[in-house]
């Protein structure tokens, strides 16, 4: 192999300097491949760590959603058993409602039952009742045909009182008064012959004036206050007196007897009625206290065959007439 030649101290120099170069080169190319190395190794640590996270938060959120889909499905059964449990508890208020519209059906039902059953019993019991009234009626009847049977017939009067027709009286007439029950004469007919025999003792005078008011009595317990009326007759030259108005009042505030008192024999009730005639009507001046004594009083005179007209007079009012008034009617 041929020796180099000798160079010169410049191609020296540039060759140390390219030599410098040269390694400088190597060395960054050296450091270049170094850090890329490095920067590989980095590159590849890196998108290992990396692809470990997401590996690790795809496992993460495949949980999450199997986590997701056990929760979605938890809640679709919860729904469902929601949906289940609204629809018991709607059967149930329903069946509540039917229940308690059932029982308060059958509590009406068995009120009106009770009742049914309640007005039976009373039926039942008023029939019993019947029964036991209508036995014991019967019993007494039967008791009573048994002793009517033993009994001697007899004859039982029956009083008949006359045709209820009206008539006016027209001949003697007899009064009595019935006030409290009791019954007394009123002499009507002795008293008005004593107001005959005073007007007749004060001619003169009387005939001088149109009316006055005189009083005659007590006869018997009564007086009779009477107006009389005197009237001129200038064609006949008459004085013509009547009695105009009259009344009579009792002289004590208990007179005459019981009704029957009166109808006993020998009281004076019969004493007056002695000396009267078949004819002779009977005229009762009744007051409002004494209607009961009046039809046992009718029923006597009736007994005897006397007309009797009743006067109904008002509590406290006077027993009086006038020549406007109206006469008595027997029936």
């Amino acid at each position: 192999m041929a020796r180099p030649k000798p160079e010169d101290i410049s191609t020296a120099g540039q060759d140390s300097f390219l030599d410098v170069v040269t390694n400088i080169v190597g060395i960054i190319i050296i450091l270049v491949m170094v850090v890329g190395g490095r920067a590989k190794q980095l590159s590849f640590s890196s998108t290992a760590r990396s692809n470990q996270q997401v590996e690790t938060l795809k496992r993460e959120v495949r949980d999450l959603e199997r986590t997701v889909v056990a929760a979605e499905s938890e809640i679709a059964e919860l729904a469902t058993q929601t949906s289940t449990m609204a629809t018991a508890a709607a059967l149930t208020a329903e069946g509540r409602l039917e229940l308690a519209t059932a029982v308060a059906a059958a509590r009406a039902d068995l009120e009106g039952r009770k009742k049914l059953v309640d007005s039976a019993r009373l039926k039942v019991a008023e029939a019993a009742a019947r029964r036991q009234q209508l036995q014991t009626d019967i019993q007494n009847t039967n008791l009573e045909a048994d002793g009517l049977a033993h009994l001697p017939a007899t004859t039982k009067e029956v009083l008949a009182y006359p045709t209820p027709i009206g008539r006016v009286v027209m001949g003697e007439e007899l009064h009595f008064r019935l006030d409290g029950g009791r019954i007394s004469y009123i002499p009507l007919t002795e008293l008005f012959e004593q107001a005959k025999m005073q007007t007749r003792r004060q001619g003169e005078s009387i005939a001088s004036m149109q009316s006055r008011v005189e009083s005659v009595g007590p006869v018997q317990g009564y007086a009779l206050d009477y107006v009389i009326e005197a009237k001129v007759d200038q064609a006949r030259g008459q004085v013509l007196i009547r009695s105009r108005e009259w009344v009579v009042r009792p002289a004590l505030q208990y007179l005459g007897e019981t009704a029957a008192e009166a109808i006993a024999p020998n009281s004076k009730f019969r004493r007056v009625l002695a000396d009267a005639t078949p004819e002779t009507t009977v005229t009762l001046w009744c007051y409002p206290d004494s209607f009961e004594a009046f039809r046992a009083i009718r029923e006597e005179l009736h007994k005897r065959g006397m007309p009797v007209a009743g006067r109904p007079m008002p509590e406290g009012a006077p027993i009086g007439g006038s020549t406007e008034g109206s006469k008595s009617v027997v029936q």
